[in-house]
């Protein structure tokens, strides 16, 4: 088993969830991050972008996909 990539901010910032997400190679595919960015982008817009992840709960999370 490898080691997990370590994730660097490239804005100068902490390391969001989105920010170590879109790092991963499933993300690779310029076109697969564009649309995984936009989808994660517009579900933390309707959760509430300053809401630490641990207060968020998965009904909520389920909320805003099926919203969205």
């Amino acid at each position: 088993m490898s080691a997990a990539p370590k994730i660097t901010a490239l804005r100068g910032g902490r390391v969001t969830l989105t920010d170590a997400f879109l790092a991963t190679p499933r993300t690779a595919n310029p076109n697969t991050h564009r649309a995984y960015a936009s989808a994660v982008d517009r579900t933390i817009a309707l959760l509430g972008r300053d809401r630490p992840l641990a207060e968020v709960t998965d009904a909520e999370i389920g909320a805003a996909l099926a919203e969205l």
